[in-house]
């Protein structure tokens, strides 16, 4: 399973995985999976996702600008 860039993008934000559950509505059990890759957002909290890191789903996926 990919993972994604969330702790990468979290730490830059300086917030806890906590503030950022709670920016989604879901738990920080829920939230802490996401960043050990053992599950994955779906395309709602996603966008939500990169609202608050201010990023774009291919920067939050890692994949690169050039093709």
């Amino acid at each position: 399973m990919n993972q994604l860039k969330l702790k990468f993008y979290r730490e830059n934000s300086g917030k806890s995985q906590r503030e950022i559950s709670e920016l989604i509505g879901l738990t920080q059990q829920a939230y802490s999976r996401w960043e050990k890759g053992l599950s994955l957002p779906n395309a709602k909290q996603i966008v939500r996702l990169c609202e608050i890191f201010k990023c774009t789903p291919n920067d939050l996926f890692g994949f690169s600008r050039k093709y």
